[in-house]
């Protein structure tokens, strides 16, 4: 009997220990990744960053059993390689949410090869915002039956409605999407990443692209027409002018490189693989001026 109850004691105190170990260092977890391929469980790291962003969490704490010294995989890597992700079912991801996400702080800390990560993320553009622009774009284009124009024509009413719906804002405090489309007004942020999630959403592939634009930090969009990129910068086609009057311009319109002056991308658009995966169109779109209605 003495036998028993030692047994039952032992195995209550191995239970507590267990639980104490989980509830600190997730120890089950850890026994999971032991037995889990490295390559597995980056990709699972990876993609509980990329939902948390999606969902707009604050914050994010996960276990990793790893090396420390590879926190700059943690801080850069896994994080940029969760941007890299893009889901042909949501516009959402990929390069809207990398410009949607202002900053990340990244902590590592933990116990030998037990590792706690925290991030903490800031947004310009909510989750809830982000669902309200999804339901703006939809209800425009049911309206402008989308389904029935050509990807030209696609193009080319986006932009115009992007410029005709917004002004270029000269306060500098507007960066998103939704304040693009609500508050009609947003740095090329908002241009870029509205014009990312518009074309996205009406089947048009397309990237965001940042650099210099005449000397200063500045994004626009390439997209893909009948079989080659071409450069498209919605805010330099909504000038602000003397008198405060709207107007649309096409000069930087679905251009070829040598027709899109002052541009200069960064280099991780600059590279040979992004350059042979996104070749360039030699020559400019010959555009019809009349808006499609």
């Amino acid at each position: 009997m003495k036998k028993f109850i030692k047994t039952v004691v032992i195995i209550v105190l191995f239970a507590i220990l267990i639980y104490k170990l989980e509830d600190k260092y997730k120890i089950i977890e850890w026994v999971y990744h032991v037995f889990t391929t490295e390559e597995t469980v980056e990709e699972e790291f990876i993609e509980t960053i990329r939902q948390a962003m999606l969902e707009g969490e604050e914050e994010l704490i996960v276990q990793y059993v790893g090396e420390f010294e590879r926190i700059d995989w943690f801080t850069e890597d896994a994080i940029n390689l969760a941007y890299s992700i893009d889901d042909k079912g949501t516009s959402s991801d990929h390069d809207y949410l990398k410009y949607k996400v202002e900053s990340i702080y990244a902590k590592v800390g933990g116990l030998g090869k037990i590792l706690t990560v925290t991030y903490r993320f800031k947004y310009n553009e909510t989750a809830y915002e982000t669902n309200k622009v999804d339901e703006k774009v939809k209800k425009l284009f049911r309206k402008w039956n989308i389904e029935k124009l050509s990807d030209y024509e696609k193009i080319k009413k986006i932009h115009d409605y992007i410029i005709e719906n917004a002004s270029y804002d000269t306060s500098m405090a507007n960066y998103s999407a939704y304040d693009n489309l609500f508050e009609k007004k947003s740095t090329c942020q908002g241009y870029m990443s509205l014009a990312y999630k518009m074309l996205t959403e009406a089947g048009i592939p397309c990237r965001i692209i940042t650099g210099i634009g005449n000397g200063e930090a500045h994004g626009w969009n390439i997209v893909y027409l009948e079989g080659e990129w071409y450069n498209f910068d919605s805010t330099w086609d909504d000038p602000i002018t003397w008198n405060g009057e709207d107007i649309i311009t096409y000069d930087f319109f679905l251009k070829a490189d040598r027709d899109f002056p002052n541009h200069i991308r960064d280099e991780e658009f600059q590279t040979e693989d992004f350059n042979k995966e996104y070749v360039m169109s030699k020559e400019s779109y010959e555009f019809i001026s009349e808006i499609v209605k």
